[in-house]
């Protein structure tokens, strides 16, 4: 042991203990020796026999508790760490007591038992075996937000305050607080106490232009969200390295309808480092990006490197697939990425209204009619699981390939009215507002040919001799 040969050490102590199975000494030394060789079920196994030898050692129960915490077993921990807290201690032992109490704290927390963790710092308070209160109650209050408790987090979060005003962090959170409770007034005036000591605190200055929002302060509102870009804009040129100065930026710049600025700042995000998982989110929220900018080339260009990243991620499968389809471009690698996307969701209404227009795209490009009744059957599965005005036009166009007028006037008008109901849509509303009025006029033509007929039937059943 001396020498750190953990492994001669176990086996000598292995031989020793079959000597003497129980010796207190060698049964500590071999969970030692089993913990530093990160055999941390062995090391278990014998502090669990020490234990039961020695069930009322404080240290005991406060080691095996912690090899607990260590390999998962977090309701072993806790039983472990409460036995602990009942055994005799001293005053040397004070130091581990508030280590137990604190850890106890953060598992009752972590399982949701947010009185009971609460009650464990409380103790520590008791006892006075803390010296900074206010960096216990803020983390309390940390904990009942997480878990959406409000009231109790804005207890505590004011006790923060009121034993060390000098942490600002408090004024932060007592802003979140009282917005989500609706008190708007003390929100303002939190977010304003906080802001005088931190003026560039981008995320407070975005956090009350949205209460400026719920109060309908417009021009406020647009005060902080241009005091929120103006900060975000002078990180990023300095070079930021945190993504989600990059990501808000672009979500602002993307509200206000300036794609390219908000292209601009993705694409210099490229720039930075990132792991695997924000490198695919980038490339996809650039491939949305130049889609709303109508520049189909980047979006492919985006997609396949989104799917080189992640050939899992759904989402990307699904867009490339309806964007060759919606330019009638590789129709069977679309089917393909298409229904890999619904392996991934088989109930999702968007990725089945993207097979059904698949389907109908391959009718018209190879004349055939089956596919159409296809098409029509996906498409009518799909707006059961998503109402949304496209897949009612997409309907529409099916029925009116089948000759079936009637029925595209229907679903048409019925997408004419949920487009109308949403911003941005003007293109849309003007499209099927076309298609209306052909099938309409297509409809009066054949009613007047037909009673034309009837008319010119009836006089020659009159006339005949």
């Amino acid at each position: 042991m001396l020498d750190r040969d953990w492994e001669n050490a176990a086996i000598n102590f292995e031989k020793a203990i079959l000597l003497d199975r129980s010796s207190e000494r060698v049964i500590r030394h071999l969970a030692t020796c089993y913990f530093q060789l990160g055999e941390n079920e062995k090391s278990v196994d014998f502090i669990e026999k020490l234990a039961r030898l020695k069930p009322h050692d404080f240290s005991v129960h406060y080691t095996l508790a912690t090899l607990y915490e260590t390999v998962g077993k977090h309701q072993d921990a806790i039983a472990e760490y409460e036995r602990a807290r009942r055994c005799k201690t001293t005053k040397l032992d004070n130091v581990f007591l508030a280590d137990i109490l604190y850890r106890l704290a953060n598992l009752y927390m972590q399982e949701g038992m947010m009185e009971k963790g609460a009650e464990c710092y409380q103790n520590m308070f008791d006892l006075k075996l803390v010296n900074e209160p206010a960096k216990i109650y803020y983390e309390i209050g940390q904990r009942y937000f997480e878990k959406n408790d409000i009231k109790k987090a804005l207890e505590y979060f004011l006790k923060v305050k009121e034993t060390d005003p000098k942490l600002s962090f408090a004024s932060f959170y007592l802003t979140l607080c009282y917005d989500a409770l609706n008190d708007y007034k003390n929100a303002l005036k939190e977010s304003n106490a906080f802001l005088e000591k931190d003026p560039d605190n981008w995320v407070m200055h975005l956090a009350l232009s949205e209460i400026y929002g719920k109060i309908k302060n417009e021009s406020k509102k647009s005060e902080e969200i241009e005091k929120t870009r103006k900060i975000l804009r002078k990180n990023v040129d300095a070079g930021s390295k945190n993504t989600k100065e990059y990501f808000m930026l672009c979500q602002i710049y993307r509200n206000q309808h300036k794609i390219s600025e908000a292209i601009d700042v993705i694409e210099s995000m490229k720039l930075i480092p990132m792991d695997k998982e924000t490198k695919r989110d980038t490339h996809f929220l650039l491939a949305n990006l130049y889609y709303e900018d109508q520049k189909m080339n980047k979006v492919e260009e985006e997609l396949q490197m989104t799917l080189k990243l992640d050939p899992d991620f759904h989402e990307a499968s699904n867009f490339l697939g309806y964007l060759f389809v919606e330019n009638n471009k590789n129709l069977d690698e679309a089917m393909q990425l298409i229904n890999r996307a619904l392996k991934a969701q088989p109930r999702n209404g968007a990725y089945i209204d993207s097979l059904g227009w698949a389907y109908y795209k391959k009718a018209q490009a190879e004349g055939r009619n089956d596919y159409l009744i296809i098409a029509l059957q996906k498409l009518l599965e799909a707006v059961q699981l998503l109402e949304e005005p496209d897949i009612y036009e997409h309907i529409g166009d099916v029925h009116y390939s089948l000759g079936n007028w009637d029925e595209a006037v229907k679903v048409w008008e019925k997408a004419q009215t949920l487009y109308k109901t949403m911003r941005s849509n003007e293109v849309q509303v003007e499209n099927i507002t076309t298609k209306l009025e052909k099938v309409k006029s297509l409809i009066s033509l054949e009613e007047t040919s037909s009673k034309v007929i009837a008319n010119h039937l009836g006089v020659e059943t009159i006339t005949r001799p």
